[in-house]
This record gives structure tokens, sequence and C-alpha cells, in this order.
């Protein structure tokens, strides 16, 4: 994790870095909305180890999966996406095994 003297240095240094692919963005730097969050005992470290390992500022982070999780789910291309990806992995497997398919 890493220390930040203020939260407005810390809003400095994502700010560059936390615009979305394709997103109507503010211009650089510029915050729209800021919301505060509360989390219980040892949730900010667990947070904190997912958006580092996701390579992404914390604030993006937690938009993103903010944003995923208030947007709607359309079940039909996810079933049919998991579907693909069972398939492809049924060829690889049949490949591994010398199986030809």
């Amino acid at each position: 994790m890493t220390d930040y003297k203020t939260r407005d240095d810390r809003a400095a240094l994502e700010a560059d870095f936390d615009q979305l692919p394709g997103e109507q963005s503010s211009p650089a730097g510029e915050v729209s909305t800021v919301v505060s969050v509360r989390l219980r005992g040892g949730e900010l470290s667990i947070v904190e180890q997912a958006a580092s390992a996701a390579n992404l500022p914390l604030s993006t982070f937690i938009r993103q999966a903010a944003l995923g999780a208030a947007g709607s789910l359309d079940v039909r291309a996810v079933t049919a996406r998991v579907e693909a990806i069972q398939n492809e992995a049924r060829k690889l497997a049949a490949l591994l095994h010398g199986d030809a398919a």
C-alpha cells in the first residue's frame, strides 16, 4: 500500500490514470464527483490488494466495480460466452490428450 500525505495528493496521482476508455470524461485531472465509502476492519486492504493485482489505481478499481455491479447483466450474452469458453476448453483438453476433435 502506498502512503499519501493527504487525500488530495492521492487524488492528484490517480487523476492521470482514472479515465476509462470510451468514457465521456471531464478534462484530465478534473473530478466531477467525489463519493465517500465506509469500509469495515480489513476491507480496505483487501480492496487495495485487488486493485494492485489488477494494476489499477484504487479509485479506478472501485469505480469499475461499482459500475459493473450497477449495470444490467445480459444473461443470454454471458451464457453464450460461457458456452463458447467451455467448448474451447474441451477442444484444448482433447488436444492435450492426443484426441483429434
